[in-house]
């Protein structure tokens, strides 16, 4: 029995040794002196925060208490696809939810004043964001000028009464069922009105989700502002305003959060997402091989500059660089793609697993063996379970060369 007893304690204190922490973020604290108070945030930085130099776009999170976690998990599982870029993520913790939410009230009843209390402190909230919340990222980390801000429910109604009162301090917007049965001037306003020039508005991207709401006056509303950034996008074309409403008739009030950052971001990062031309004849379209690389390289080097930060071409030169390979006569070009993709990412086991296979197609296989290693080197670096492809790929290219030398 003594003997079994100590077994048990062996056992729970060599599993207690082997646990690890799994990490989503740090909280700090950051005092207002506009607010008078301390205001906690919530931090969650890209995986490879630590080994680049390169600066990251920023989603500043409305109701953090609530949202961060969800929030963390849909980014991650986004970037792993390739759907987005790397994002900084600065969760916002309440004080007071209903008087930092809430912008002065045209009417709102007697009925939700009570239930609500204070309110009307948006725009104090919103000097907060823009005079010390902004710049304490911007000083602390290497955060882009690009800005989304998403907002749920009265974090919604706060993100669209920003767009109003300072369009040009976030990029982005997801707007998640808006508590647009809140009225307010401001955002009652017709955006003609409000922006006669449509340059404050330029190069943004909006996206506006709608769950199962009841109330009539708030989902009216909804309807009214899809319909004015619908006209006005269409009447200012120049000016690049996107805008996208989902209804999603499925999901409640509160369960629309976790879809709506989903689909917003995906939304919002769309045209990271570009399409390489994939038959002989569309690449011919594009005045051959060489001139669809050109157009490539061309067209993420423009994305960056309206972004303000690197958006990778990683995934679309692999991608054109694979095209080429499935055409006989365009194979050469592939290692010049696959060649172009390592001297921009050269810490990237995919972009030198790729150029090997070009080489190994080509039948230079020293060099295919030479990126093989590489490849394998790097992606064993990181962890991925998934690493046992890649040293596949060099097993099967030194049996190739030793076959040759028989």
């Amino acid at each position: 029995m003594r003997c079994s007893f100590l077994l048990v304690l062996m056992f729970f204190g060599i599993t207690a040794t082997a646990q690890n922490d799994i990490s989503i973020g740090h909280t700090e604290s950051l005092y207002s002196e506009l607010m008078q108070e301390e205001r906690k945030l919530d931090i969650h930085l890209p995986q490879n925060y630590d080994t680049t130099k390169k600066t990251y776009p920023v989603l500043y999170l409305l109701d953090s208490y609530y949202n961060f976690k969800h929030v963390v998990g849909t980014v991650e599982y986004l970037i792993l696809n390739r759907k987005i870029p790397d994002l900084i993520i600065v969760g916002i913790r309440n004080t007071n939810r209903a008087r930092d939410l809430t912008p002065d009230a045209s009417e709102i009843g007697e009925y939700h004043q009570k239930r609500l209390g204070t309110t009307a402190g948006a725009d104090a909230f919103l000097s907060f964001i823009e005079k010390e919340l902004i710049p304490h990222i911007e000083k602390n980390y290497r955060a882009s000028p690009y800005r989304i801000l998403e907002g749920h429910s009265l974090g919604g109604l706060f993100s669209v009464y920003t767009i109003f009162q300072k369009p040009e301090l976030f990029s982005s917007h997801v707007i998640i069922s808006p508590s647009l049965w809140y009225t307010n001037k401001t955002i009652e306003q017709a955006l003609e009105d409000v922006f006669p020039d449509p340059a404050p508005l330029k190069n943004t991207s909006y996206y506006v989700s709608l769950a199962t709401e009841n109330g009539g006056t708030m989902r009216g509303n909804i309807y009214k502002l899809n319909g004015e950034f619908a006209n006005y996008s269409n009447a200012h074309k120049d000016a690049n305003i996107r805008y996208k409403y989902e209804s999603m008739p499925l999901e409640s009030h509160g369960s629309l959060g976790l879809p709506s950052t989903f689909f917003g971001l995906r939304y919002i990062f769309e045209p990271t997402q570009y399409e390489v031309p994939s038959t002989p004849e569309a690449i011919e379209a594009q005045g051959g091989p060489q001139q669809a690389l050109t157009k490539t390289l061309a067209y993420f080097d423009q994305l960056s500059e309206q972004y303000g930060f690197e958006v990778t071409n990683e995934y679309a030169l692999i991608d054109l660089g694979y095209k080429f390979i499935k055409i006989e006569e365009y194979k050469p070009y592939a290692v010049e793609v696959f060649t172009e993709n390592v001297k921009a990412h050269p810490n990237s086991f995919d972009a030198h697993s790729t150029l090997g296979m070009a080489y190994e197609e080509m039948d230079d296989l020293l060099k295919a063996k030479e990126h093989y290693e590489k490849a394998l080197e790097l992606v064993l670096a990181t962890g991925d379970p998934e690493w046992t492809f890649y040293q596949i790929d060099l097993d099967n290219i030194n049996q190739k060369i030793a076959n040759q030398k028989k």
